[in-house]
């Protein structure tokens, strides 16, 4: 499979979207905060956001994340408005993850560590549609931010090209959403090319960007190792990019049937605050790709935050009470049934438990238990030089307690609690 192939499959169901507030061009490049802020809307920051680089002058860095949880309402019952659970899901088949040893599988999550926390915030997400196309920042601030994104590369933006909702979807839409602009792509100089999407999401893409030689950068022929080695490099040369204070660098490899690995690259800005990390980990991250010669082909920088509201910090239920929601058949997922031992989760297949926050398109980012189950092997056919090979698939259970949920009920009965295949 072309590694072209590889990021379209993974664009599908990967989370990603970030707007950071690039400075303009000069020696020593800064960066403003680029997260929500405490109790506030996020987005209303962002005009600030794209005037403030041109008044900073002053040659000193700023945090580039807010290193502290928003204004915490401490979880307490008050009166908070009802959020939807509802994971909206791919078209790529039922979402699994193949490894010999679940060990294989490990990230630097903090979501690990954090399974007796008490709350944890809820975001709006602003870009939300009925559409499924992520809309919210207007031509010009898109634009700006293309410019300041440009700056950081040392490159000038030549051309830009907006594209709107209209242009690829005709009817099913108010006037207002057909006008919205979907991304601006802007034509920079080096061969360099930059998009920014209606909800912040940056793509950077090179014509060829070579890594140096000891460098081994691949999709399926790159080691653990290798790719930290090559992370390390990418960190430091993208440092005035990524404008992170403390780089987390790390790589994640799933396997195909045949027991082949396919390696991603990530890198996500650690602070001083747990909730903050898993904040950072799982929505303001970025993703490297490489083409099929070992390049760099492209940047993913992410951040959703910056078009989203902060609702409020939640109650969250325990790991316990989500596991027997998990075994009573209370969760989503789109693994078929026929895939599961038996027919039902079993304790015993549960193999990894962590909290993460989706970005799959949905109309909250909250926070969700994320079980790792071993399936039936039998049901799976593994290639004959893959034996041993384990597919665990990917279940979900909402973390926040059930009666802020709005379509999530305390009965066994509900077919939104049901699994999604």
């Amino acid at each position: 499979m072309k590694n072209k192939d590889v990021l379209l499959d993974a664009i599908g169901d990967i989370d990603e979207k970030l707007i950071p507030d690039f400075t303009v061009k000069k020696k020593k490049l800064s960066i403003l905060k680029r997260t929500a802020l405490g109790g506030a809307c996020a987005a209303a920051v962002i005009a600030c956001m794209i005037i403030l680089p041109k008044m900073n002058q002053n040659g000193s860095n700023t945090e580039p994340y807010v290193n502290k949880q928003p204004i915490s309402d401490g979880g307490a019952k008050l009166e908070k408005e009802k959020i939807k659970s509802n994971i909206q899901f791919g078209d790529m088949g039922f979402e699994s993850l193949m490894a010999y040893d679940i060990s294989e599988l490990d990230t630097p999550n903090p979501g690990k560590s954090v399974l007796t926390i008490s709350s944890l915030p809820v975001y709006r997400n602003l870009a939300y549609n009925n559409l499924g196309i992520a809309v919210y920042l207007s031509e010009k601030q898109m634009k700006e931010i293309a410019k300041n994104t440009a700056s950081t590369l040392d490159i000038d933006v030549n051309d830009t090209k907006v594209t709107y909702v209209k242009d690829f979807v005709q009817d099913g839409a108010s006037d207002k959403l057909l006008n919205s602009v979907v991304s601006v792509d802007a034509e920079c100089s080096n061969k360099t090319a930059i998009t920014v999407y209606g909800d912040g999401q940056i793509k950077v893409s090179f014509k060829k960007q070579s890594v140096p030689s000891g460098y081994n950068f691949s999709y399926d022929n790159t080691s653990k190792e290798e790719a930290q080695k090559v992370l390390d490099y990418l960190s430091d040369k993208y440092a005035d990019l990524l404008c992170y204070e403390n780089a987390v660098c790390y790589s994640a490899a799933d396997r195909t049937y045949s027991g082949d690995e396919l390696r991603s690259y990530y890198i996500y800005n650690k602070s001083k605050n747990v909730v903050q990390d898993i904040l950072n980990f799982n929505l303001s991250y970025s993703k490297f790709a490489p083409d099929d010669n070992g390049s760099l082909m492209c940047i993913w920088l992410n951040n959703p935050l910056c078009a989203s509201k902060y609702a409020g910090d939640y109650p969250i239920i325990t790991e316990q009470e989500a596991t027997e929601l998990l075994l009573s058949g209370n969760y989503y997922s789109t693994v078929p049934n026929d895939y599961i031992r038996n027919g039902s989760i079993s304790k015993e297949d549960i193999a990894k438990t962590e909290i993460v926050y989706r970005n799959n398109r949905e109309e909250y980012y909250q926070p969700y238990y994320k079980y790792y189950v071993e399936l039936d092997p039998s049901v799976i056919d593994m290639a004959d030089e893959a034996e041993g090979l384990k597919n665990y698939g990917i279940f979900y259970v909402p973390a926040i307690e059930h009666e802020y949920l709005a379509d999530y009920t305390s009965t066994n009965n509900s077919p939104n609690r049901k699994n999604y295949n």
